[in-house]
């Protein structure tokens, strides 16, 4: 048996010591979360909070990056085809877990597959909500009052996935004739109740909220299946006669398909620690969620791609002029 020369021996143990340590050193650079919305909503606050208490822990700057577009599916692109090391990841929602292939195809390029979910942050559900002087106080006279009309009551939306889903549930359980108009972006939609052109508007409680506590936007019920700690005075759609519905969503910190696990602990860790802190959760709350963290990766993956899977089924179900949007 040939003897390894002892230099060959030690340039080994130095390469293998080399390799443990770069293992163990992650992060040994800034860390960058992408977000697929401009700055300033929601997405973006709490991708910033989670940022700001993870740098903290990781003891490296983790810096989020704006890359708007295409229905915020050029960011998640962008991390699909990033390198698997953990240093590019994205803020994003189950949508891109199969139901942005369906709703956006052929322009989106990946699927369920394409990445490591590592944990999930935060969920949160929309408001069916009214301009506060309206007539229609509850979904009761809504209801009354759609039946009525000859012509549908008009949704104002601000576009997307979610509130198409949301507008076609509320149509086909209630029965009632309701019609999606769209507007670009969330704000608009808020503006065409409150100036008279829309009656009814979906938007999220961060929206609503500071609304309605200025007496501008009525809360007239939401899309939970349960009452909500953000607002427990607001009844759900299902108590107020729409049996069967519900819909929230969550948003998630995932890295490219392949993430190595040791990374992804490290990185479920910190969020799990962000999430943990009294002041995170209050700020996120602020801003009309509330953190919803996993107990382990592994959990996150599986019900990752459960929900993924759900939500591509709903939007397959969509009528086709809502999923070709």
């Amino acid at each position: 048996m040939k003897r390894i020369p002892a230099a060959l021996l030690a340039a080994i143990a130095i390469a293998s010591a080399s390799m443990a340590h770069a293992a163990s050193a992650f992060p040994d650079r800034p860390v960058r979360i992408i977000v697929g919305f401009p700055p300033g909503g929601g997405s973006d606050g709490i991708a910033r909070i989670l940022a700001e208490h993870m740098g903290r822990t990781l003891k490296q700057a983790v810096i989020v990056e704006n890359k708007p577009g295409a229905n915020s599916t050029l960011g998640a692109a962008y991390v699909a085809s990033a390198r698997p090391d953990g240093y590019t990841l994205l803020f994003g929602a189950e949508s891109v877990l199969g139901a942005d292939k369906v709703a956006y195809a052929p322009t989106v390029s990946y699927g369920e597959t394409s990445f490591t979910p590592i944990n999930r942050i935060a969920s949160s559900f929309f408001v069916l909500a009214t301009k506060k002087d309206s007539e229609l106080r509850t979904f009761a006279d809504v209801a009354a009052k759609a039946r009525q009309s000859t012509t549908p009551m008009f949704i104002a939306s601000p576009g997307g996935t979610y509130p198409e889903i949301v507008t076609a549930d509320l149509k086909r359980l209630s029965g009632l004739n309701l019609d999606e108009v769209l507007y670009k972006g969330g704000s608009p939609a808020v503006m065409a109740v409150l100036g008279g052109d829309a009656p009814l508007t979906f938007m999220g409680p961060g929206a609503v909220l500071p609304m309605a506590r200025e007496g501008k936007l009525n809360a007239v019920a939401i899309t939970l299946d349960h009452r909500s700690q953000l607002m427990p005075e607001v009844p759900t759609l299902a108590e107020s006669g729409v049996k069967g519905f519900a819909m929230s969503y969550w948003y998630g910190l995932m890295g490219p398909k392949g993430l190595p696990d040791d990374v992804v602990r490290t990185l479920f860790n910190a969020t799990s620690q962000a999430l943990g802190d009294p002041a995170v959760q209050g700020r996120i709350a602020e801003l009309g969620y509330e953190t919803m963290p996993m107990r382990s990766p592994q959990e996150f993956q599986a019900l990752a791609l459960k929900d993924g899977a759900a939500l591509r089924a709903r939007v397959e179900a969509l009528p086709v002029r809502e999923a070709a949007r």
